[in-house]
C-alpha cells in the first residue's frame, strides 16, 4: 500500500479519470481530484466518490486545465489547506473540437493547445516544486497519436504531449522524477456513442472482427497504478500503447 503518497489527477470526474481515481483509492493513495465546473456529470460524480470512499484521503481540486492562472489559483488553495506535497502527477485533462482541420478556428486552435499542451505544461510547472524524490508524472494520450481519424485533431495534440513526456523525463532526471505516458485505444466511456455517430465504419469493422477492441476505462487505470508506482522504476520516457493489439491488423 501507499499510505502517506498523493496523486493528483486532472479531468477526474468522468471516465478514465475516474477509473484511475477508484484504482489508486484501492491502492492506498490519497487523491487530489481536478475537475472544471461546479455543475455536470463530472462534479456529481465527484460528490459521490467524495461520500463513499472512506480508505484514503480526498480533496476536490476545481480550475480548467485551459486557463494556467486558475492552475496556478488551483495549486494556491491545495497549499492554503495544508497540502505541501504532490508525490504523482496524472495528466488526464483533454478538450478539443470535432471538426476537419479546414473548418479550425482560431478559437478550436487555442481550445486544442490550451487545453492538452499549454494547460499540461502549466501543471507540470506547478507541481514539480511540491514533488519529493522519486515522484512520477504520467500522461493519458490516445490512439489519435498514432493514425489518422475523422474529425479528430485532438490526435496531433496527442502526439505533441507524448513528444512532451520525452522531454520531461530528461529534463526532469535530475530530479528523481519518472515521467511516462499511456497511449490508449479506443476506450469505453459515455463518449463511445458519440465516436460511433463520427466513425461509423471504424466501429462496424472492429465490431464485426474477431477482436475485442473496446478499452476499459478499469484498464487504463491498471496500467496507470503500475506507472505510479516502484515496480516500474525501470519505464522512463516511454508512452505505452494499450489498444488490445488494434493496431496489429489493417
Amino acid at each position: 500500500m501507499s499510505k502517506g503518497q498523493t496523486v493528483l489527477i486532472t479531468g477526474a470526474g468522468r471516465g478514465i479519470g475516474m477509473a484511475i481515481a477508484e484504482k489508486l483509492a484501492q491502492e492506498g493513495y490519497d487523491l487530489i481530484l481536478n475537475y472544471r465546473k461546479d455543475q455536470g456529470k463530472s462534479a456529481a460524480n465527484l460528490q459521490r466518490f467524495m461520500t463513499t470512499e472512506t480508505r484514503v484521503k480526498v480533496t476536490l481540486a476545481k480550475a480548467d486545465i485551459a486557463e494556467t492562472r486558475d492552475i496556478s489559483e488551483m495549486v494556491k488553495k491545495l497549499r492554503q489547506q495544508g497540502i505541501e506535497r504532490i508525490d504523482h502527477l496524472v495528466l488526464n485533462a483533454a478538450a478539443a473540437p470535432f471538426k476537419s482541420f479546414m473548418d479550425m478556428t482560431r478559437n478550436d486552435w487555442k481550445l486544442l493547445f490550451n487545453t492538452n499542451l499549454i494547460g499540461n505544461t502549466a501543471c507540470v510547472q506547478e507541481v514539480v516544486p511540491m514533488m519529493t524524490q522519486g515522484g512520477t508524472i504520467c500522461a493519458i494520450s490516445s490512439l489519435g497519436s498514432q493514425r489518422v481519424l475523422h474529425k479528430y485533431p485532438l490526435g496531433i495534440a496527442k502526439s505533441a504531449l507524448e513528444n512532451l513526456v520525452s522531454y520531461l523525463e530528461v529534463e526532469l532526471y535530475d530530479r528523481n522524477i519518472r515521467v511516462n505516458g499511456i497511449c490508449a485505444g479506443m476506450v469505453q466511456t459515455d463518449m463511445t456513442p458519440f465516436l460511433e455517430g463520427l466513425w461509423p465504419e471504424l466501429f462496424q469493422r472492429h465490431n464485426s472482427g474477431p477482436r475485442r477492441w473496446l478499452v476499459e476505462p478499469e484498464e487504463v487505470a491498471n496500467i496507470t497504478a503500475f506507472l505510479v508506482s516502484d515496480q516500474s522504476s525501470a519505464i522512463r520516457g516511454s508512452t505505452i500503447i494499450a489498444d488490445l493489439g488494434l493496431m496489429l491488423e489493417a
